[in-house]
Order: structure tokens, then sequence, then C-alpha cells
């Protein structure tokens, strides 16, 4: 039986794109991939996801990847574009006549809106999981995981070459808060793979023009 699982990363960060990855498993191979050490990408080190990655190639009957970049984004609602890319990646299977028995989603924030969009496209046939953690539970979620985190990583790390270090992209780390900060204090246009509507970046524009302001007023 043909099994798919849905996960998304990039979903939180302040820099670069959000990955969508659909991967199509015949049921047979879950436990080589449990075997193989495949679990939530978040568990596992940079290395072990590579090599991972290359394992979940070779045995997957199908492989969906989309991409949003910051600018679309910016432009709608992060949640609407994971539905968008949950719904493509299933139409796009279905198209190519490959009859999944079940479907299972990680879904941390829009599980019931996913469901109520999702399920008129596959009836009552096809069961479909939608869970928080997802990922963790079943380890064909978490080939999707693996393969949505390494072709983020690889493209923040050609991101990295063209506008330097900018450390991981979240806004967890300070690196990333001091790259930005600096693009601010020298008073450059933020680069179009900054999430600009993220509230980390509209605080750190407030505070910069906040500080101009004081600056300007003492002065005078």
């Amino acid at each position: 039986m043909i099994i798919i699982g849905i996960d998304e990363a990039g979903r939180g960060p302040l820099i670069g794109d959000m990955f969508v990855a659909g991967v199509a498993l015949d049921s047979n191979v879950c436990d080589k991939l449990i075997t193989c050490g495949v679990k939530d990408s978040k568990l596992l080190t940079p290395p072990s996801r590579y090599r991972l990655f290359n394992v979940i190639v070779d045995v997957s009957y199908f492989i969906y990847v989309r991409r949003y970049q910051p600018e679309r984004i910016d432009s709608s609602n992060i949640n609407n574009l994971f539905i968008e890319a949950v719904k493509s990646c299933i139409k796009t299977i279905l198209k190519l006549g490959i009859k999944p028995s079940a479907i299972y989603v990680d879904s941390p924030s829009c599980g019931r809106r996913l469901i109520k969009t999702v399920k008129p496209l596959i009836g009552n046939s096809i069961d479909l999981v939608v869970e928080f953690n997802a990922d963790r539970k079943y380890v064909v979620v978490a080939a999707a995981s693996i393969v949505a985190k390494v072709l983020r990583d690889s493209y923040i790390h050609y991101l990295r070459t063209i506008y330097g270090d900018f450390g991981s992209g979240y806004p967890s780390d300070p690196k990333t808060i001091k790259w930005i900060e600096g693009l601010i204090a020298n008073g450059s246009q933020l680069p179009p793979i900054v999430r600009r509507s993220w509230k980390t970046i509209r605080r750190l524009n407030s505070y910069s023009r906040d500080l101009t302001y004081f600056i300007r007023k003492s002065r005078t």
C-alpha cells in the first residue's frame, strides 16, 4: 500500500523560504526507514539528515516539493500557504494515478481547516491523518520532514554565499538579529530573503526609527 507523508521546514524564521515536502512510500519500507534511523528532522544532526535524505530518495515512490519565497509569505498567510501546498501535493499525486491508502500531515496550527479543505479531494476511500508532531509519530512524515529540511538548509547555505553569514535565520539566533540590526543601522534596504511582515522585523524597524528620532531631537 502506498502512504503519503507531508511536512514543512522554515515556517518560523525571519530569513529564507518555506519548503513543503510530500513523500509517497510503499508501507513495506517503513520498517527499513525506522531501522536506518529516520525520525523527526529536528532530532537529527545535519550529517545524519543528509545521509538519510539519500536513503529516502532511493526508496520513495514519489517526492513532491514546493517552495515559498519571503515575498509570497509576506503577502499571504503561512497557514494558507501550507494548506495550498498540501492540496497541490495531493492533486499532483492523484493526477499521476497514484492512489494512496492514507495521507499523514504534520500541522501545528491549522489542522481543522486543512482537513475541511483536503477531505473533498480524496473522499472517504483515503484515510487522512492531520496531527501536531506527526513527524514524531509516523515515519513517512519524518521522511518528508527530512527532505524539506535538507533542501531548505542547502538553500540557506547558498544564500549565505551571497548575503554573508546571517546565522540560522531564526529570531532566537543572536547572530541573525545582529545581522539585521546592522543592515537597519546602516540605512540599507532589507534584501528579499528577509520576511518583512514578521513581528521581529517590524519591531527592529520601529526601534531604529525611534532611535533616529531621539538622536535628531537631542541635536536640536
